[in-house]
């Protein structure tokens, strides 16, 4: 279904609902600066026209491990999803995704340790399929909208 015309109020309410749903009306209508009964309306539309497809609860997660990095791998086939299933079983993986470009495959890896992480840039960097690799350390997360 084609997401239909939104207005600024619209995408405003939707950026406040997507910071905290819990938001009750009224404080969200104060911080769009429509009043309630119009906030309701445009929610009620918008899940209606299935804008908005539900609410959900985000649990807090353990701790990350101390470092985080993303691994740029080149192939050197037109297939790599024997390297996929074969880094799936890389507990430091946590997510392989296929992407356009120079590169094939991104995985974002996490571990207590460079060592780990060099651990894991090397046996990834010998499965078949591979042609390069290259570790982009993650400094500084900045944020996340998960």
């Amino acid at each position: 279904m084609p997401i239909p015309n939104l207005d600024d109020s619209d995408r405003r309410i939707l950026a406040e609902l997507g910071a905290d749903a819990r938001l009750t009306q009224v404080a969200l209508a104060a911080r769009v600066g429509l009043s309630r009964s119009a906030v309701q309306e445009r929610i009620k539309r918008m899940e209606r026209e299935g804008v908005i497809l539900g609410y959900t609860l985000r649990l807090g997660e353990a701790p990350r491990p101390g470092l985080r990095a993303f691994l740029l791998i080149k192939g050197d086939g037109p297939s790599h999803d024997r390297a996929v299933r074969l880094a799936a079983a890389i507990p430091e993986v946590r997510v392989a995704d296929s992407v356009s470009g120079d590169i094939d495959l991104v995985l974002q890896l996490e571990a207590d340790r460079v060592e780990d992480l060099n651990r894991v840039r090397d046996e990834v960097g010998r499965l078949p399929g591979i042609a390069s690799t290259q570790t982009l350390l993650v400094m500084s997360p900045r944020f996340d909208r998960r």
